[in-house]
């Protein structure tokens, strides 16, 4: 799954661990340039055991709108607007926007992203900056195994907490939300963060030179409120649970080419049946349980708010939709949702796409 922190969000939080650093130990050293950047983009299908790519392309097939990542979302009065599935990653293959879709967001009268990442005023610039809301109380006694995790979760966040300049000893002392935006961020994108956006933030910046208004779909700091608000301790769990799962060593650059390979394929059912296979396997027979947890959140209950958010301006026309490529397909996808309000919605297939 591909994650909705921006990359000017994340590096402050990074700096803000540079202040509490105690060791200048670098770690997450699987994630090289050469895991991260492979030299040809395809789909190669020893990545996808011990499923095998026959049976993941079977699962997606049960995935409604598995395939495609333009769609054209007419109104019942006729407005016309585009929904675009994006990937959260500033691989210049992401990055190298069909010029369909292009031409599609320079016609727009409004872009409507997951947040909008920029502070509306100084006030909650400093604020973030000072570290509001993302340690404990001083006198917290909570502590990561806590949370029940298999070790190796703690070992890899612990690793991926010092290589942005925090002490392991963070992993007790940062709050859920905090947690799980970093989780959220792709350590491939160290190498780029601050210097080359990820896709979502190149629409935005292209919004911006042509003056286009920005519609946020949620509050920025919607995800940190939910999981640092007592009583959602167990979605915290799950949520950092799986995205921990991302940090494994063993990533191949095959694998990282695979997954921009089904991307620019807009095979985005398979690229969900892969997720959800690996996820689940590697949390042992809890797995399947936190992975319903998490995306039962950070998809399906958002994908109604996106739509809540979206639909007078979909119904005027004229807007561009850029959201995650996972909240599109499935019966509780946003075409669905959005077919389901009276929205008739038909995919524009891309060159290079699948059928």
């Amino acid at each position: 799954m591909t994650h909705p922190v921006r990359g000017f969000a994340r590096a402050g939080l990074a700096c803000l661990a540079l202040f509490v650093a105690t060791s200048g130990a670098q770690a997450q050293d699987w994630a090289t340039r050469e895991v991260c950047e492979p030299p040809r983009i395809a789909v190669f299908d020893e990545v996808f055991a011990p499923e095998g790519a026959e049976e993941l392309q079977r699962r997606a097939a049960l995935i409604p709108n598995s395939t495609g990542r333009f769609w054209r979302v007419t109104a019942p009065d006729g407005g016309i607007s585009y929904l675009w599935g994006t990937m959260h990653s500033s691989h210049r293959s992401v990055l190298d926007l069909p010029d369909t879709v292009l031409d599609a967001i320079k016609g727009a009268s409004r872009v409507a992203l997951e947040i909008d990442p920029r502070f509306p005023d100084r006030e909650s610039h400093d604020r973030f900056m000072q570290g509001a809301d993302v340690y404990r109380p001083a006198q917290s006694s909570f502590r990561f195994t806590d949370l029940g995790l298999p070790g190796d979760i703690e070992e890899n966040l612990g690793n991926r907490l010092v290589s942005l300049g925090w002490p392991r000893t963070a992993l007790d002392q940062l709050k859920f939300g905090t947690l799980a935006e970093l989780l959220l961020y792709d350590p491939c994108e160290d190498f780029t963060g601050g210097v080359l956006p990820t896709q979502d933030s190149f629409i935005q910046t292209l919004a911006h030179i042509q003056d286009i208004p920005i519609l946020p779909l949620e509050p920025r700091n919607r995800l940190s409120n939910k999981l640092n608000t007592p009583g959602n301790e167990d979605l915290a769990r799950a949520i950092i649970g799986t995205y921990a799962i991302y940090l494994s060593p063993g990533a191949t650059p095959e694998a990282r080419a695979t997954g921009l390979g089904l991307y620019q394929q807009g095979r985005v059912g398979v690229m969900m049946a892969w997720d959800h296979a690996q996820i689940s396997a590697a949390l042992g027979n809890e797995g399947p349980a936190l992975y319903v947890q998490m995306t039962d959140y950070l998809v399906d209950e958002r994908n109604v708010d996106f739509v809540t958010a979206a639909r007078d301006a979909l119904e005027q026309g004229g807007l561009f939709v850029a959201v995650g490529n996972f909240h599109l397909p499935g019966d509780t996808g946003m075409i669905e949702l959005l077919r389901a309000e009276g929205f008739t919605v038909t995919r524009i297939a891309l060159p290079g796409e699948a059928p």
